[in-house]
């Protein structure tokens, strides 16, 4: 036997006898598509259990529709038994008001539209296309709600999306060895906190990347609001590297001590593992609770932000400090970052004093902390991750998840690629900056002092005293970053050494290439995942708080101290820049003669 072929309720195609509707609201779809798309109105003429029947709206047209099925249970089809396809009246413009103009009939028909994730489709699009290519003029309230249909049919229901975590999280741990997701709920079965961290992310973190995490935690713009947390790195070619995701009801204590406890199971107690956040103290307090053997670091932007906000100095002021506070948080050596902050301390006393004992230098300097950073001084990966997830986060739960395997899916497989077909030793971002190295090193003078320790001295930089063995410099870039200097490169000239093997095996294109070696893999239709009974019959009901009501907020609400570029006003009565027309202070010169 062939099985019955159902039209989905998807297809534009035409009604014809003999096709198969699993249910009757399906087949009323379709024909309300075919409806739209064609220009003319039809009435229900019938419409019972097993029954149904339609006539076009003008009486003296011949159209007609029937369709039945033989019982009234529940997976018996509905299968057109008769149509009269051939209009005889003359409804050539579908006006506003007909029966066919209705959301879920044009969100079925624009949703392809959002099939590719980063697509902007909007209500004001939908308008113009409906107007263009059907003559409809909808209102923005019913291209509103299209849309909304339209997502939900490509995205699922932001409620049962919650539900469809357990079975995602079943099938994607089986696809993709040493994946862990952990999902907790409350006593009635509400979603609290989910985590992900893909096996083929976490292999390459333990091995290949820098022990350098930075985590961040942004907002999310769906029904239930929400929150999504984030681990990244960077790996040899200073690219992002995701390690981990959450998704939490709310940001507070406990849901980053949780976000916190389980990515110590993910990755232990690395070596000089170095996490970096903004200065929320949730954050710090869950980190020193939970990692025994990490240093916990701060992003030296966000502490410019909170001192410009908090001290208020004048522009002509601020632009003094902000550049020698930038200077002393970049700050190698131990001397140069002493000579920044006395100019601190002259510029403004008070804000170098909060500095100094509210922050604590060992948080927010590279030349003072006790960890080793490499280059990674602030939190702008996790800001760009937020980035590029700015779209995704109004998508349900678990389409939120699943893009973020998406892009590691493709991330994963294009650097791999990249990293194979690298010619030189060094990552491409590193050997750039070694090259540049290279050319100051050339122009120094190098003197031995013992078989492993030399003296360098250039007219252009400070003097440098480098011990290949130890792999240090006192200019403290070489063991700061793990990267050769250009005093260690230009001892390594003198005496023919290979420089590129002084580097740390991070920046490698070998090390590269291996952790991107695990793919990420896909999940494949909803339709053919196979679940324990156990996990599908659990039940996962969304966040208590209810979704206020109004439009969902998309845009944040700037940080103190943040810069944010603000919309230029010009006076209409002077025409000058900075104020309007009511705070006009300026005369006006007279035209009377």
């Amino acid at each position: 036997m062939v099985a019955p072929s159902f039209v989905s309720s998807c297809d534009s195609d035409d009604i014809s006898v003999g096709n198969l509707f699993a249910e009757k609201n399906e087949l009323i779809l379709q024909l309300r598509k075919v409806a739209f798309r064609d220009k003319f109105d039809f009435k229900n003429a019938r419409s019972t259990t097993t029954r149904f029947e339609a006539h076009c709206c003008s009486e003296s047209c011949k159209w007609r529709i029937r369709a039945t099925r033989c019982s009234n249970e529940q997976n018996v089809p509905w299968v057109v038994k008769r149509i009269d396809n051939v209009h005889t009246c003359h409804n050539e413009i579908l006006v506003d008001g007909r029966h066919q103009v209705r959301s879920r009939v044009v969100g079925h028909i624009i949703v392809e539209k959002y099939i590719q994730d980063k697509r902007i489709y909007t209500p004001n699009d939908i308008r113009a296309d409906m107007q263009q290519e059907y003559g409809v003029h909808l209102t923005y309230q019913q291209a509103y709600r299209a849309r909304e249909v339209g997502l939900e049919i490509v995205r699922g229901n932001p409620a049962e999306s919650y539900n469809l975590l357990p079975k995602y999280s079943h099938v994607l741990t089986t696809a993709n060895e040493g994946t862990v997701t952990h999902l907790e709920q409350d006593g009635d079965g509400n979603f609290l906190y989910y985590f992900v961290a893909l096996g083929s992310s976490i292999k390459g973190f333990m091995q290949y990347i820098r022990p350098v995490i930075v985590v961040d935690g942004t907002h999310l713009k769906g029904l239930y609001r929400g929150n999504m947390f984030v681990a990244i790195c960077l790996d040899g070619n200073n690219q992002l590297y995701p390690l981990a995701i959450g998704i939490m009801d709310s940001e507070n204590n406990d849901a980053w001590e949780w976000f916190m406890m389980k990515l110590h199971g993910v990755i232990g107690d690395r070596p000089e593992l170095v996490i970096i956040s903004d200065q929320c103290t949730a954050i710090r307090r869950a980190v020193l609770k939970v990692f025994d053997n990490a240093t916990h670091g701060v992003c030296f932007y966000h502490v410019k932000c909170n001192i410009k906000s908090q001290f208020r100095m004048s522009k002509a002021l601020w632009d003094e400090f902000e550049p020698a506070f930038i200077n002393a948080a970049k700050a190698y050596g131990h001397e140069e970052f002493k000579r920044q902050l006395e100019g601190l301390w002259m510029i403004h006393s008070g804000a170098a004093d909060y500095l100094e004992n509210n922050v604590g230098m060992c948080n927010w300097t590279r030349s003072q902390f006790e960890g080793r950073r490499y280059n990674i001084l602030t939190t702008n990966i996790a800001e760009s991750v937020n980035a590029f997830m700015r779209e995704p986060r109004k998508f349900p739960v678990t389409h939120l998840v699943d893009h973020f395997r998406k892009t590691l899916q493709q991330w994963f497989y294009d650097r791999k690629i990249v990293a194979e077909s690298m010619t030189t030793r060094l990552t491409t971002w590193a050997d750039e900056i070694v090259t540049e190295r290279r050319t100051i090193a050339e122009r120094m003078i190098v003197r031995p002092v013992s078989p492993h320790r030399f003296q360098v001295v250039s007219g252009g930089l400070k003097e440098g005293l480098v011990d290949l063995q130890k792999r240090t410099c006192s200019c403290r870039v070489f063991q700061l970053d793990q990267l050769v200097c250009a005093h260690a490169i230009a001892a390594c000239l003198t005496h023919r050494v290979d420089f590129i093997n002084l580097c740390s095996d991070f920046y490698t294109t070998e090390s590269l290439a291996m952790a991107y070696a695990q793919p990420a893999e896909p999940v494949g239709d909803v339709a053919y995942w196979e679940v324990p009974d156990e996990i599908q019959e659990m039940q996962v009901y969304p966040p208590v708080e209810a979704p206020p009501p109004g439009r969902r907020k998309e845009l944040r609400i700037p940080s103190a101290g943040e810069d944010v570029d603000r919309r230029t006003v010009r006076c209409g009565r002077c025409h000058e820049l900075g104020h309007n027309r009511k705070r006009c202070k300026n005369p006006i010169a007279s035209t009377r003669s």
